[in-house]
């Protein structure tokens, strides 16, 4: 008798598992805590924001500026006195597509909070003038 108890609350929790009993307001009525912060994806610092582009835009012209044939034989360093920032160009290599140069990069950066590695693109647009494609850290 007693497995059969038992055997019936388990039937009987299972297909009541899958029900759900809604009171109340419904999703339209349900007010938004607009100052619920939460640390899923954490906020962009607008200064950090600055800072990086200030970086992104020195490394793009010390790779522009760059000797591809002397940059196999050794690093490239760059500083930014705005933000403090420093760091080494490593690698540089150069595509060429009919006018379109463009040159993929990998550097450090150094400040004050740590050091990253980024991956980026710098190419040139018609005048021949450099614009960065791509800069982002390289995880």
């Amino acid at each position: 008798m007693e497995g059969t108890r038992l055997a019936f609350v388990c039937v009987l929790a299972a297909g009541l598992s899958g029900c759900t009993v809604i009171s109340g307001k419904g999703l339209e009525d349900v007010a938004v805590d607009q100052t619920l912060t939460t640390a899923s994806i954490p906020p962009v610092d607008p200064a950090f924001a600055a800072e990086t582009l200030s970086d992104s835009r020195t490394v793009r012209n010390a790779v522009s500026a760059a000797n591809i044939d002397k940059v196999d034989t050794a690093p490239l360093a760059w500083s930014n006195a705005d933000t403090g920032a420093s760091g080494t160009i490593t690698a540089i290599s150069e595509t060429r597509a009919g006018d379109a140069v463009c040159r993929q990069f990998t550097t450090s950066r150094q400040r004050f909070d740590g050091v990253a590695l980024y991956a980026g693109e710098a190419c040139t647009t018609g005048q021949g003038e450099w614009t960065l494609t791509r800069f982002s850290e390289d995880r």
